[in-house]
Order: structure tokens, then sequence, then C-alpha cells
């Protein structure tokens, strides 16, 4: 099998957001939303913890849904990593958000 039919089957997502581990009500809803849909969900809130696995998981198929202010600090470190699937940012300010994040394709 291929490194990219390989892929294919390890898809993660990945929640990264400062309150992705929090014990607030609002965390908790979204999880338990993110994890309805997504089988293979691991959350980050530290962008340092977050950066060391993408880097050592590069068997891997990884869709980000990230902060807006988060994703404005990793994106242009990661975007280029071939296990980097696509990346979806969320966030209140959809306008300040789309003039950094139209530079990248995924």
């Amino acid at each position: 099998m291929t490194a990219a039919k390989e892929r294919e089957y390890t898809s993660v997502y990945i929640w990264l957001d400062s309150n992705a581990n929090s014990n607030s009500q609002s965390a908790i809803k979204i999880k338990k939303k993110l994890i309805a849909k997504l089988e293979n969900l691991k959350t980050f809130s530290d962008i340092n913890e977050f950066e060391g696995f993408i880097e050592t998981h590069d068997d891997k198929n990884i869709l980000l849904i990230v902060s807006g202010s988060y994703g404005r600090q990793i994106v242009p470190q990661i975007h280029n990593l071939p296990q980097l699937f696509a990346v979806y940012v969320y966030c209140s300010d959809r306008v300040q958000n789309l003039e950094w994040a139209k530079q990248y394709t995924k």
C-alpha cells in the first residue's frame, strides 16, 4: 500500500484552541458535537504541544480545526507539511481571519 493510501485510512481531526481542554460548558458542548461527527478527534490547547504532535505524525492525514488567534500563529509554520490535509478556521471575526487565511490553500 502506498503512503498516500495508508494516509487515507489514518485520518486525524484536531481541534486546537486555548479552551479545547477546558471544563467550561461551552468547550464541553463543542467537544461533544465534534466527537459525534468525527471518530478520530484529538484536542490541544497548547500550540507547542500540537506542533510537536503534527511534526512527529507524518503518517497521518490531519484536518485542523483551529481558532482564528491560534490559526494566525500556527498555520504559517505548518502549512507546507504534507500530513496537513486541510485547515478550518473558526472565529467571530470572519473579515480579519479571511485577510490572513487567503494566502494559504489548505
